[in-house]
């Protein structure tokens, strides 16, 4: 008698997804403690009232693209709503840091940002099937 066992399949674009996502918070994060704690007078600061709410959105979208990459024992689908949630939350916060804080370096992250979505919903496209 011979059995067959299939292993499930690889969700190929989630896998990607989790390791430039894990890459780009890092990076993100190293910059924003950068900023925060060892050389804030080499930040631009527009003001407490704008400072601290576009610091914070950073910060949430920075541990949530860190959640997507690295929280053990979430399941994909949770993996991908969370990143439905970071990255166009980093998108928008970066275009805010473009525009606000005159930062064009910025676009190289809303395009690592985009391509991260882009991988997102090809990961549910493919848990769907």
């Amino acid at each position: 008698m011979t059995t067959t066992v299939t292993a499930p399949s690889r969700n190929i674009a989630l896998i990607s997804a989790r390791v430039i996502a894990g890459l780009l918070g890092s990076v993100q994060l190293a910059g924003a403690a950068f900023f925060l704690l060892i050389a804030p007078e080499a930040g631009v600061w527009l003001g407490l009232w704008i400072d601290v709410p576009i610091v914070a959105l950073t910060l949430s979208a920075i541990f949530l693209k860190l959640g997507v990459a690295f929280l053990p024992g979430l399941s994909a689908a949770r993996r991908i709503a969370m990143g439905f949630v970071a990255f166009p939350l980093g998108i928008a916060v970066t275009l805010v840091k473009i525009t606000a804080y005159h930062e064009p370096e910025g676009v190289t992250f809303v395009v690592i940002d985009t391509v991260l979505l882009l991988l997102v919903l090809l990961a549910r496209r493919s848990e769907r099937r």
